[in-house]
């Protein structure tokens, strides 16, 4: 039946578009299960810290930009057949996340450290971190 066929293909096409991209849902199982030997996306920040801080440690605020999967389109990159404008058609965005990042005692001027962040919808990301030390 013609009719029969048509509702067949329109409840296919329906279904198929609400589901996440295989690339997102697969990134995620790689980072949760697998363990991936590749870092990922890496971004880098500074913080600045006064020279007392920096002689006891201390608690720093941080903000960084780390990728996550695009809420309009799932990580599709797309939203029915057109091109997602928010992500601009690549599954991903930016993100402002704020870290809280421990400072250990006797760090100096120019002193880098790094460490992954893992945000809920996103890749696993290195943050770069250097430390600037204000008299």
């Amino acid at each position: 039946m013609p009719h029969e066929r048509a509702y067949r293909r329109s409840f296919t096409d329906e279904v198929a578009i609400d589901f996440p991209s295989s690339r997102a849902a697969t990134e995620l199982f790689r980072r949760d299960h697998v363990g991936s030997d590749d870092p990922g996306p890496s971004t880098r920040a500074e913080i600045t810290i006064s020279a007392c801080q920096a002689g006891t440690g201390a608690m720093v605020p941080l903000d960084v930009r780390v990728a996550r999967t695009c809420p309009t389109c799932g990580g599709r990159g797309e939203v029915w057949s057109e091109r997602c404008e928010p992500c601009d058609g690549n599954g991903q965005e930016l993100h402002q996340q704020r870290l809280t990042v421990a400072v250990p005692a006797g760090v100096v001027h120019g002193d880098r450290f790094s460490f992954n962040v893992s945000p809920p919808r996103g890749p696993r990301t290195r943050v770069d971190v250097r430390v600037a030390v204000t008299a």
